[in-house]
């Protein structure tokens, strides 16, 4: 019976494992050798499970001699190969190749003599023979260094390689082509010294080892591309970090070669120096170094033929679209693209004064039509409810920044999304954070239109009491003017509102666990635009996607101040005029009437006359303090006109309180101009109220929109930064510092040099804004203790 148990469990697990692999996809790659530590990377991903956490399922196949893999990944017999640097060729002889990376920086061929051979320099390898192999032979490096040293390929005996080492101990050749991760330790061991022809050594550091795939393959499935060059450089870096480990793994594997334990530890070892040779990222690749490569076989007389680098490789910080023939043909006989907007979502888009399309969805907008063959046009909506009215009668192609619902999907397709951010709760200011969305039961909680939050809040929390609104902007109004307990919204969005429009009255109350993703809505008659559009949308690198995020230029949008509070302040002071001017009025009138009746009365009546006048007097200074009071509302700078310490200390709890409860960083820069009492002392402070104000200047151009920017005193500034943490904090602080130092104040003949100091701090759990002041104060006096003109962090 235990034996039918052990049977069923052993039928069970190896049932899960083949569906678990049907599941994945299968891909092939073909290696540039035989099995041994020049391939680790990949045999690590695959026994690491690197290439299933991204569901792969690969293939690593023999290494065949004479096999043209350039070849076979044109013709699409396999998916993935590793190749040197004479892939190139195969470019410019039109393959449909793309190159995912380099993994060498500098190529492992090299040529060996041995010291008995008297061989000791490029010039007497005249009329020697040398043992290689075509493929060796062909590439660049090699060819380069033996033709600047003026050795024709035509005085040299090229012998077919043995792959023995022996043969050159034997002096059955005179040099061979070897790596140098490989035939030095076979020498060394032997107790045979040896000379070593490097081509990097005489200027030639090509790339090797690149790992390349099919357009055909991008253009169908970029996505399985992108994950296996994920995977594959995950298995190299961990291979390079253990290398001792990963050779036990090649050593009982993947060893038909018989290699030993201490060979495949020093391959390991000098192969990792070639992969960070002059970098410390691994699979970085340069065009002008590609480039450099083609030239030299054109010289060589190998080629005649241009590459188009952009072409060649696969760089997803530059994306670059490539289609299959059907695609391409559907979008030429297309002509043009059409997409709907949200108009009224900033700051991720809409629509300015004269109808152009703008906010931080443009820039990803832009990055799609550089790609395509044809325009995207945008077509004009008054609201995203007429948005989604268009898509659905086909008035337009694209739905922008549309996240599915089931409502949607009976007239779109959707793309994955490429953006993400929390849903928040915004009330008035006195509401508590609410944690359980269950206790909004029976409130009134507005939601856009059109927004799919609506349908995910109808199912979730179905005692809520939803009111639709025509947009974000007019929800929070109703919710300031109590028409509504709260409003739901994306966090960017209603965060860019509460600062300007609704600062003091409103603020973030709660977070969703639901967090608003979205992507591209595509009309779902369409087949071939959605392929197109998931593939835009697929090269959008993480990096693109952050870099846009943190590019000031798409979310600047005009301040809006608080006009209605200021009319409302204004107002309650203009009534104050108009009491105690009105009873200044009676007061006088009552004065000149006692003074013409009693002008010869007693000394006391003209004391009573003379205590009359100080309380109109006092009366006066309630005025007079009343019209400082609305001075004080204003929270603008008067010199630099941007905010003043007043509007720091309004806007701040808001901020402290949305960095604590979403968990996103929060920090503050103290700037400090240098020697600025010394600027006064020599060319007066009209001068140095100028130079002020051109140092603002030059610091708002680097913003972003969402930074709040704060002339805290004096030459003093301060800079909330939402949503950066320490690190990122210093390198804007750094920016900062550059621009000013860079950029001499220059005005009736002078030429004046500005430089500041700064000190960097990130907000703390339940810190104070006095606190987080006060560490980047510590700061910036040890920037100022270390020569000034820096920046430090605390």
């Amino acid at each position: 019976m235990p034996n039918i148990i052990r049977v069923f469990v052993c039928l069970c697990t190896l049932l899960s494992q083949q569906l678990f692999a049907d599941e994945l996809k299968k891909v092939t790659l073909q290696p540039s050798w035989f099995e041994q530590f020049q391939s680790a990377g990949y045999y690590i991903a695959q026994e690491k499970g690197f290439y299933n956490d991204v569901g792969l399922d690969v293939t690593i196949k023999d290494y065949q001699f004479g096999s043209d893999a350039v070849q076979k990944i044109n013709d699409g017999e396999i998916d993935f190969a590793v190749g040197y640097e004479s892939i190139i060729l195969g470019k410019a002889n039109h393959k449909k190749i793309v190159i995912l990376y380099a993994l060498f920086q500098s190529s492992p061929l090299v040529l060996l003599s041995t010291k008995a051979s008297k061989i000791n320099s490029i010039s007497q390898f005249v009329g020697k023979k040398i043992m290689t192999t075509n493929n060796d032979f062909a590439q660049a490096s090699l060819k380069a260094m033996l033709n600047s040293n003026y050795v024709d390929l035509e005085n040299v005996n090229l012998l077919p390689h043995s792959h023995n080492i022996n043969d050159l101990v034997n002096k059955k050749t005179d040099l061979i082509s070897a790596y140098i991760s490989k035939a030095p330790y076979e020498l060394d061991k032997m107790g045979v010294t040896y000379n070593i022809f490097d081509p990097k050594d005489y200027g030639f550091d090509m790339y090797s080892d690149f790992l390349y795939t099919s357009e055909a393959l991008i253009a169908k499935d970029i996505t399985t591309v992108k994950a296996f060059k994920a995977a594959s450089l995950k298995g190299w870096q961990y291979a390079f970090t253990h290398i001792t480990e990963t050779a036990d793994l090649i050593f009982a594997k993947y060893n038909e070669q018989n290699l030993t334990k201490e060979e495949l530890v020093f391959e390991g070892k000098k192969l990792k120096k070639l992969a960070f040779f002059n970098t410390d990222q691994i699979g970085e690749i340069d065009n002008n170094k590609l480039k450099r490569i083609l030239e030299l076989y054109k010289v060589l007389g190998v080629t005649k033929g241009n590459v188009d680098f952009t072409q060649l490789v696969f760089d997803e910080k530059n994306p670059r679209l490539i289609l299959t023939a059907e695609e391409r043909t559907y979008l030429n006989q297309k002509k043009q693209i059409t997409m709907c907007i949200d108009p009224n979502w900033l700051p991720y888009e809409g629509f300015d004064q004269q109808g152009k399309h703008i906010g931080l969805n443009r820039e990803f907008i832009d990055i799609f039509r550089k790609q395509l063959p044809i325009p995207i046009e945008i077509v004009q909506t008054s609201s995203w409810s007429e948005s989604l009215q268009f898509a659905e009668e086909r008035k337009c192609d694209l739905l922008s920044l549309a996240a599915k619902t089931e409502e949607r999907t009976k007239y779109l397709n959707f793309t994955s999304p490429y953006l993400v951010t929390p849903r928040v709760l915004v009330t008035k200011t006195h509401i508590p954070f609410i944690d359980n969305f269950t206790n909004l039961s029976n409130k009134k909680i507005g939601v856009p239109k059109g927004y799919e939050q609506e349908e995910i809040i109808r199912q979730d929390y179905p005692n809520i009491i939803i009111v639709e609104v025509n947009t974000i902007k007019d929800g929070l109004e109703k919710v300031e003017n109590g028409e509504l307990y709260g409003l739901i919204g994306g966090l960017d969005t209603v965060g860019h509102l509460l600062q300007g429009r609704f600062i003091g009255q409103l603020k973030v109350s709660g977070k969703l666990d639901e967090k608003m993703e979205v992507g591209i809505g595509v009309r779902n008659d369409d087949l071939l635009l959605l392929q197109v559009s998931e593939k835009l949308v697929n090269n959008l690198s993480e990096e693109i996607k952050q870099s846009i995020i943190n590019n000031s230029s798409a979310i600047k949008y005009k301040e809006e101040f608080n006009y209605k509070l200021l009319w409302r302040v204004l107002f309650v002071v203009l009534l104050l005029i108009a009491f105690f001017s009105y009873r200044q009025w009676l007061l006088t009138k009552l004065n000149k009437t006692l003074n013409k009746k009693i002008n010869q009365k007693t000394a006391a009546l003209q004391e009573l006359n003379e205590s009359l006048e100080r309380r109109i007097k006092e009366r006066t200074q309630k005025i007079e303090h009343s019209k400082m009071l609305l001075q004080d509302v204003a929270f603008k700078d008067n010199l630099t006109s941007i905010f003043n310490r007043h509007y720091l200390f309004e806007i701040s709890p808001m901020l402290l309180t949305v960095s604590e409860e979403t968990q996103t960083p929060l920090s503050l820069l103290l700037i400090d101009v240098d020697h600025f009492k010394k600027i006064n002392d020599t060319y007066g402070h009209l001068t140095g109220d100028n130079i002020l104000k051109f140092i603002v200047k030059n610091i708002q151009a680097i913003l972003r929109a969402d930074d709040i920017f704060v002339r805290f005193g004096g030459e003093e500034f301060i800079i909330l930064l939402p949503k950066a943490n320490l690190e990122e904090s210093v390198m804007v602080a750094e920016k900062l510092r550059l621009s000013v130092e860079q950029n001499n104040y220059h005005k009736n003949g002078m030429d004046i040099s500005i430089t500041v100091s700064i000190g960097a701090s990130q907000y703390q759990h339940t810190e104070t804004l006095e606190k987080l002041i006060s560490r980047a104060d510590l700061a910036l006096y040890s920037a100022k203790e270390k020569g000034r003109n820096q920046v430090k962090k605390n």
